[in-house]
């Protein structure tokens, strides 16, 4: 028999009491609050104390939840918790603008050390003056530096690599063959008695050249010669019995004052060993017309340009050139200067000239031949000209805008001219009627 009064449910905790678990609670309430005991109160302060992170670190991010991707940090996030240098959205760290400077500053050392040897062969073939003289402090130091540290060696290796052996080497070295020497022994053999008839001087025998032994000529020189070079390599490839060596050999701002920044006499002697040639025609003084001289003899002083020891210097340099060429079997063909259209310039090149001649005729013809494209190219006045009529009567430009240099037309007729010589010193002809006979 079931009892008549039900069974006793649960109690449930008051909707009050429930809402308090969930909203804060009020001023009011917070009054009534007790008091947490001292021991609790020092427990919790000592518990804080430990979960506090150390000066200067960040306090540990809470774990995301398992199963929710965990999105990076904002840089302004970041930035606010302390970080030694933001990030970028993709999490680098961004490097300031001193950072910058510093790798740029050492990048820029780092090239200059690698560059040294050029540099400081780029400042020692300067104009004199004080931008040279601190231009030659700087970089030598930079060459040491670079030499001690073994730097050099890349640029070297990409040197010899493209066939430039050594061209960071300051060379001012004029090479001039030893003099020849003569025996001073006195002759034992009975000298004939002088007839009463002077002995006629035999004509020297031209030396001949044919198709299968074909005269050898080779060009060099600075920027004037390039142009009349070309016109002479064109005509010994239409004649049957001379022959281009070499080509061209034509630097540009080069002369044989500054063998520093390039040894013309190193160049003449290696060619003419290698080369053979049995003319050489050569072009210098388009640059040399200043007084500042690299390669002097130890102790020896020069004064300005066209003054007598300068003079003095430029014609032993002639000398050397000449003696390298004639002492290898080779003739000399000189083109001179030309007349320009500055005069003073015009006069320079005349002291130039004059040296030349000098020297080529105390060797005779067979030794050294002089074009003289000065009266060549003179107009009607006397005076500098850019036009001349040619054999037809026609205007041709003959000289280049500049005034100093040589057009086309005026290539060919120094070419015309250096040939027109060879056939007055050499036989190129007399192989026609041998074939024939």
């Amino acid at each position: 028999m079931s009892s008549p009064n039900p069974p006793e449910l649960p109690k449930l905790p008051p909707i009050r009491e429930s809402a308090e678990q969930v909203l804060p609670p009020t001023a009011e309430e917070e009054s009534r609050v007790e008091p947490a005991p001292p021991a609790e109160r020092s427990a919790a302060r000592e518990r804080r104390r430990r979960e506090r992170p150390p000066e200067g670190r960040h306090p540990r991010t809470r774990p995301e939840p398992a199963g929710e991707p965990q999105s990076p940090p904002s840089a302004e996030s970041r930035g606010r918790r302390g970080d030694r240098a933001p990030r970028s959205e993709d999490g680098r760290r961004l490097s300031t603008a001193g950072h910058g400077l510093i790798v740029a500053a050492l990048a820029l050392v780092f090239s200059a050390l690698l560059l040294a040897p050029g540099m400081h062969k780029a400042a020692y073939n300067g104009q004199p003056g004080t931008k040279r003289d601190v231009s030659l402090a700087l970089t030598a130091g930079l060459a040491h530096v670079s030499h001690a540290l073994l730097l050099d060696r890349p640029r070297a290796l990409v040197q010899d690599a493209m066939g430039r052996q050594n061209a960071d080497t300051i060379d001012v070295a004029i090479v001039v063959p030893p003099p020849t020497t003569t025996s001073t022994t006195p002759s034992t053999t009975p000298t004939k008695k002088p007839t009463t008839k002077p002995a006629v001087p035999k004509a020297p025998t031209k030396l001949a050249f044919t198709p299968k032994n074909k005269l050898r000529i080779w060009v060099a020189g600075d920027s004037l010669v390039i142009t009349p070079g070309y016109a002479i390599v064109r005509a010994a490839g239409g004649s049957p019995v001379i022959q281009s060596v070499g080509g061209v050999d034509g630097h540009v701002a080069t002369g044989l004052t500054r063998p520093d920044v390039f040894n013309w006499f190193q160049e003449i002697a290696t060619q003419v060993k290698q080369l053979k040639p049995n003319v050489v025609v050569l072009n210098f003084g388009g640059n040399d017309d200043h007084g500042y001289m690299t390669g002097l003899p130890e102790g020896t002083s020069i004064g300005d340009f066209a003054s007598p020891t300068w003079n003095a210097e430029y014609l032993r340099r002639v000398r050397a050139v000449m003696d390298t060429v004639n002492r290898a079997g080779g003739t000399v063909v000189w083109i001179g200067l030309p007349i320009t259209n500055n005069e003073a310039q015009t006069q320079r090149f005349d002291t130039l000239n004059a040296i030349v001649v000098k020297e080529a005729k105390r060797r005779g013809p067979r030794k050294a031949i002089f074009i003289d494209t000065y009266t060549m190219f003179a107009g009607d006045s006397g005076g500098f000209t850019e036009y001349m009529q040619n054999g037809k009567g026609d205007s041709v430009k003959v000289r280049a805008g500049d005034g100093v240099h040589f057009d086309v037309a005026g290539g060919d007729m120094i070419a015309r001219e250096v040939l027109k010589q060879l056939n007055k010193e050499f036989d190129l002809t007399s192989w026609r009627t041998q074939k024939g006979a």
